[in-house]
């Protein structure tokens, strides 16, 4: 009969093996770990869908709704942009347009003022010349009467006649002639026709001194 095998003293038994260390490598966080036999066992809390990450279709649709903003605003800047670019060279070509017709039409519209200045011009002349034709061919009429050139006879040369006695009147010096204006009513009347600063000069210019006063005109021949 065979003898039976003697134990190994080397050899442990499986009671005394030591626990198996956990992640931490410290002996002992396996029993942990691990459950108590009395106390209740706890359950982690499920991670829902919102909690976790995006799947992969979700994650799609964000891309694309990014994507799609950024194509829409940058539609909306390129427009604003053309938009004022369009604007600015419609700005400009209405004012090139508006110098050309002014350079155009700036020659003709002065030509035409021009024009309508002479015409009033020679308007003013031909009234002026009619006025002296009809006076002339009154002044013809009146020649062709016998009765006015008598009269202008007796006027301008002093002829009378035959059995007429003629008489000749002298005014003393200084006396006022009828009909004919004072030296200071002359003076009012030039300075009425002359501009405001000849009007203006002659109010605060002196009077002019050593005047020589004028001379009476020499007596007549008596009469006759």
């Amino acid at each position: 009969m065979p003898e039976a095998k003697r134990p190994d003293p080397k050899r442990r038994s499986p009671a005394s093996r030591p626990a198996k260390t956990g992640k931490s490598g410290k002996p002992g966080d396996a029993a942990r770990g691990r459950p108590r036999p009395g106390a209740p066992a706890r359950r982690e809390p499920r991670k829902t869908a919102s909690s976790t990450k995006p799947t992969k279709p979700q994650a799609d649709e964000q891309t694309v709704a990014t994507s799609i903003r950024k194509t829409i605003a940058e539609a909306v800047e390129q427009q604003s942009e053309q938009r004022f670019g369009s604007a600015a060279r419609r700005a400009a070509i209405l004012a090139a347009v508006v110098c050309v017709l002014t350079l155009t039409i700036a020659g003709p519209v002065r030509t035409y003022f021009a024009q309508r200045t002479e015409m009033h011009q020679l308007k003013a002349t031909e009234a002026r010349l009619r006025a002296e034709i009809a006076e002339l061919e009154e002044q013809k009429a009146k020649l062709a009467d016998p009765v006015y050139i008598a009269a202008q006879a007796r006027e301008r040369l002093g002829f009378v006649k035959p059995g007429d006695i003629p008489y000749q009147v002298q005014l003393p010096p200084g006396a006022e002639v009828p009909g004919e204006q004072t030296p200071e009513a002359k003076a009012a009347a030039e300075r009425a026709g002359q501009p405001w600063y000849g009007a203006l000069w002659h109010t605060i210019a002196d009077e002019p001194h050593n005047v020589p006063e004028p001379t009476p005109p020499p007596p007549g021949p008596p009469p006759t």
